[in-house]
């Protein structure tokens, strides 16, 4: 047999990468923030510290990296729906993940620390549109309609639930499958009903 063809420097880079990517996602989903540290890290991906230094400049930029991924991830199984109810699932699937949790527990800590909050802006930003209405897909909500309201509670309640997951450790809540039942039956509701329209446009969602 041929011996296999040797990596090249840019395989082996983006090899490193991926590692460094991956265990920053998994410590911070299994072990939280606090816990997510460069020695952590690289203790996981088995890569030493300069490969971090090397390839992201520090810990910072590594999760901003991790959280861009995750973005990429979540984002290709997150398509925008067409009716409100089918919106509802959309936000669901994302938040229910159990990678959600590191998205949580970025949001937390760009809370509290403004360096940090100034690395990990624009990857944030990502997931705030990720999770907002409006002009992602046919189900565009319009400002001070029913639902916007409907999507707006919805978020809410929904991100809510991915929080107390994340604190029971990704177990689903006993209480979950009737707020989404909730949820779901408010969306088809105005998905269903006649729209109208008045001065300040529909009722409900729809584009003008």
């Amino acid at each position: 047999m041929e011996p296999a063809p040797r990596r090249t420097q840019a395989e082996r880079s983006a090899g490193t990468r991926a590692l460094l990517v991956e265990a920053a996602v998994d410590t911070l989903v299994e072990r939280g923030w606090a816990a997510t540290t460069a020695v952590a890290v690289c203790t996981r991906a088995g890569v030493t510290r300069g490969a971090l230094v090397h390839h992201f400049g520090g810990l910072p930029g590594l999760l901003a990296g991790a959280l861009d991924h995750l973005y990429g991830e979540l984002s290709a199984r997150s398509e925008p729906a067409p009716t409100l109810a089918g919106e509802i699932d959309r936000l669901w699937r994302a938040a229910s993940d159990r990678r959600f949790k590191a998205v949580l527990e970025a949001w937390m800590a760009v809370g509290n620390d403004p360096v940090l909050a100034a690395e990990l802006a624009p990857v944030v930003a990502r997931f705030a549109e990720l999770m907002a209405p409006g002009e992602r897909g046919a189900a565009a909500v319009a400002p001070g309609s029913e639902a916007e309201a409907a999507y707006l509670t919805a978020r809410e309640a929904i991100l809510g639930l991915a929080l107390g997951r994340s604190v029971t450790g990704g177990w689903p809540l006993p209480h979950e499958a009737r707020v989404l039942d909730e949820l779901r039956a408010r969306a088809a509701a105005l998905d269903t009903a006649p729209a109208t329209t008045s001065d300040t446009g529909p009722s409900r969602g729809g584009r003008p």
